[in-house]
């Protein structure tokens, strides 16, 4: 006879006090598992649970949670009675490999479930990206279950047909591509999917051509020459995207986050908003003489972009407000650039890809 319940992964998952839960299938004292889509903590899970009330109420999706375990128990449960119907073999691994049949799983569901999680992780970015594509599939699919084994080389063909008929971009539609295969590939690391069961082993995505214009040496220096009113913000605009060229092509992101406590002995130190990886730069001439414009001023923000006066600790209010600051700098570089007779298309990737290009050639000469 089968037993099933759900218990949790021996190990936490990276970085976190959470164990995913697994649903155990026990037959004849032999065992196997299989992951599910959710992560508690120890606390919030009871091994002795009554039902399938697995979760506790100290869990702020407890129910919703619980309903989701109970439906998997009683699928399993469903499995075991068809085989014995049948007069088929019963083992643990045998009803595991019914159970794990792609259908079973909604490519949808599991994206909401990923979606969540980096929402709840304050990944405002990612968790932007990912809501983008579940509504992109919604919308090609036009129907509200999507599940795995639906989605092969043609069905990837048609829905890159759809999004060009869209008029996105071939890297905005490798993008959104490419997010599909990152939710087959979690999908394979949690055990819900069988390593291979994905299109995308033999599946090209076309990237598509990104614009990196590089800056010389010489435009760099008819920026640095240009003369524009003191603190004006066009001002302020080319003193950041300076400072973010004489330090390694600092991103955007981390520009207009730098405070003065990243100030220390001479060096810039600081935790990258997008890798959250602390990186450490000596501070040479020509940044400390950007950062002495701005010794005196009352904001804790170096560059006055963002203002102490908000709260930014809602990571979806941040991610926004980065959005909106980074195209307003892309705005005025293009005046700056126009300024200074730089006919390339100057964004803040500029500096970033500027530095690099002007340190190889000198490596190299």
């Amino acid at each position: 006879m089968a037993t099933f319940t759900i218990e949790l992964s021996s190990k936490p998952e990276k970085g976190q006090n959470k164990h995913l839960l697994m649903l155990k299938i026990t037959v004849k004292r032999k065992r196997s598992r299989i992951g599910l889509m959710y992560s508690v903590t120890p606390n919030q899970f009871n091994p002795k649970a009554k039902g399938s009330k697995y979760i506790r109420s100290s869990h702020p999706e407890h129910k919703r949670i619980n309903a989701y375990l109970e439906d998997k128990i009683f699928r399993a449960k469903d499995e075991a009675a068809k085989l014995e119907k049948e007069g088929k073999a019963i083992t643990s691994q045998i009803i595991r490999t019914k159970i794990l049949q792609p259908k079973t799983y909604d490519l949808l569901v599991f994206g909401e479930t990923i979606k969540s999680e980096l929402l709840k992780q304050g990944n405002a970015g990612n968790y932007k990206k990912y809501r983008t594509i579940i509504n992109s599939l919604k919308d090609f699919v036009q129907k509200p279950e999507l599940y795995f084994d639906e989605i092969d080389s043609d069905f990837l063909s048609r829905y890159q047909i759809f999004l060009k008929d869209g008029e996105n971009k071939q890297t905005t539609i490798h993008g959104y591509v490419g997010r599909i295969r990152s939710l087959f590939n979690k999908a394979i690391q949690r055990g819900i999917l069988e390593p291979g069961s994905t299109p995308f082993i033999n599946y090209k995505i076309k990237q598509g051509k990104v614009s990196k214009d590089r800056l010389t040496e010489e435009e760099i220096i008819k920026i640095e020459e240009l003369e524009l009113a003191v603190n004006s913000l066009l001002w302020h605009v080319k003193n950041a995207f300076l400072f973010a060229y004489y330090n390694a092509g600092i991103r955007i992101s981390d520009i207009l986050l730098m405070t003065w406590s990243n100030v220390q002995d001479g060096r810039l130190v600081y935790k990258m908003y997008k890798t959250e990886k602390v990186h450490s730069l000596i501070l040479k001439e020509k940044p400390l003489a950007i950062l002495e414009n701005y010794r005196d001023k009352e904001n804790v923000y170096i560059f006055p972009f963002l203002s102490d006066r908000y709260d930014y600790s809602d990571p979806m209010f941040l991610h926004d407000q980065i959005v909106a600051k980074t195209a307003l700098v892309n705005k005025y570089l293009k005046e700056i650039a126009a300024k200074a007779k730089i006919t390339k298309n100057v964004t803040t990737h500029t500096a970033r890809h500027s530095f690099a290009d002007i340190a190889w050639k000198k490596r190299t000469n």
